[in-house]
């Protein structure tokens, strides 16, 4: 385990009570030998009170340290020699946690291995959870304060038809967007367009969003939600015990008239479903992707009525398609999705036999990879067996601690590289094995039960072992239905 080692004594100290530097750092390097761990660093401030962090260079230097993943152990011979402060210490026991160091003092007999060092750490998270929900309350009390006094708290997410600077408290009215928010009500209120209608009409204008993006009937059916728009401010509005709305200090953009208008009519059209689950005659739905624009299919089921009654025709159309936005993919059927799925399947060209020559191949394969990878694990003990080598050789005199620091910095990075090494080729059988059986077992599946499956079973095939399947549906010239194709199919895992 990487460990800092931190000393500290005072001048004062140092007189009074002989709390000597080396005899601190002696003692905890005998300690980190007898604990097994590896040393990376030792930390000395020599001559500075423990009143504070901000003046140690030597501590300042271990936190970046621990923050960069390098120390994942901490070791001082007493408390106080790490901090005086109980803010400091509350604020160091909390890095320790985040980022997974462990913490250990010799004279306390502090380790976060023991169930007395573990009672330590909760203690001290406990002030600390203090802490941060006083911090936490008194920047909610404040940011409440605020909005009752009428000032928005969005700094970072500003309202569509506003803009509020650095520094300033009152947002201001942006009059390009302003407009555009003045079309959006009046479409909704006046001309009952739906929430979808109105991106189209917003995308097909080139009108972006404000973070720039496309328009969707979710930013839409938001923005005519927004009492921001009549200047009122709203708070907490996801909290029902905390939410309020007040009158704000900037200027409306829409009167109030306008603005309830559309709320009643919101509340009209809302549906008692508004999510559903897709139809289980419609399996494909989430799982088509356009080989153009890569974006999802959406479905675009149409009604109609034969002599045998009300029938549907499930389809699907590409999102971007959908929302004018750039794409000029053709809808899609899901009976030509489903023929064009077999005809992929059936014409696959992949490496398997069923007879089972590929499970030989792939066995053959791993074989070799187990032995580079059982060669590689040497490697690393003989690594490791230096390591604590040439740590004996420091903690006995053999070599001072540059040499020390040299030689396992040469080791470290030897035994990273073989890690890696190692790594990848794990991840290598891993996949090979995935991109061979289990899409040999999965493409056999399919052709063996495929057509005998319901609808629902269909799905919970797709559930189980598909991703994505990537369609086209190339235009055939006099006809107004085109080719369509399964370009590519991405699989799951069993």
């Amino acid at each position: 385990m990487e460990t800092a080692i931190y000393c500290r004594v005072s001048t004062e100290e140092q007189a009074a009570e002989g709390f000597s530097i080396r005899a601190q750092e002696q003692k905890l390097k005998d300690y980190s030998n007898v604990k097994d761990w590896s040393i990376f660093n030792i930390y000395v401030d020599e001559g500075i009170s423990g009143k504070n962090l901000t003046e140690r260079p030597a501590i300042s230097r271990m936190i970046e340290d621990i923050r960069s993943g390098h120390v994942k152990n901490v070791l001082v011979f007493k408390l106080d020699r790490l901090t005086r402060s109980v803010g400091d210490l509350v604020y160091l026991i909390d890095l320790f946690k985040t980022c997974r160091c462990d913490f250990n003092s010799l004279t306390e007999s502090i380790d976060t291995s023991t169930a007395s060092g573990r009672m330590f750490i909760k203690i001290i998270g406990i002030f600390a959870e203090f802490e941060r929900e006083n911090i936490a309350e008194r920047v909610r009390m404040g940011k409440e304060r605020k909005a009752r006094e009428g000032y928005t708290n969005n700094s970072h997410s500003k309202s569509y038809g506003y803009d509020r600077g650095n520094g300033v408290r009152i947002q201001t009215i942006n009059e390009i967007e302003a407009k555009n928010v003045r079309i959006v009500f009046d479409m909704f209120v006046n001309h009952n367009m739906s929430y979808t209608a109105i991106a189209k009409y917003l995308n097909m204008q080139g009108i972006p969003s404000k973070k720039g993006s496309l328009w969707n009937s979710a930013s839409i059916r938001e923005m005519l939600k927004n009492c921001n728009y009549i200047g009122a401010i709203r708070y907490s509005m996801h909290d029902p015990d905390r939410k309020f709305v007040t009158e704000g200090k900037h200027t409306a953009i829409i009167s109030n008239e306008l603005f309830e208008a559309a709320q009643v009519l919101m509340q009209k059209n809302k549906k008692l479903a508004p999510f559903r689950r897709p139809d289980e005659q419609n399996y494909f739905v989430n799982f088509l992707y356009c080989d153009e624009c890569s974006d999802k299919y959406l479905p675009q089921n149409v009604v109609y009525h034969n002599k045998k009654g009300r029938a549907v025709c499930y389809g699907f159309m590409c999102r971007k398609r959908l929302l004018k936005s750039g794409c000029n993919a053709m809808s899609v059927s899901a009976g030509k999705v489903e023929k064009a799925l077999i005809a992929y399947f059936s014409t696959y060209d992949d490496v398997f036999e069923s007879d089972g020559t590929a499970a030989a191949h792939v066995e053959l394969d791993e074989q070799k990879i187990e032995q580079q990878i059982q060669g590689f694990k040497d490697r690393l003990r003989h690594y490791n067996s230096r390591e604590k080598e040439i740590m004996n050789n420091y903690i006995g005199g053999g070599i001072d601690f540059d040499s020390y620091r040299s030689m396992k910095k040469q080791i470290d990075a030897d035994r990273e590289f073989i890690k890696a090494e190692l790594v990848k080729l794990v991840n290598e059988a891993t996949v090979e094995r995935s991109d061979a059986l289990v899409r040999e077992e999965i493409i056999i599946s399919f052709r063996e039960s495929w057509q005998g499956l319901t609808a629902k079973e269909k799905r919970m095939f797709l559930m189980n072992y598909v991703k994505k399947i990537i369609v086209r549906n190339d235009p055939i010239e006099g006809s107004r239905f085109g080719d369509t194709k399964v370009v590519d199919v991405e699989f799951g895992t069993i």
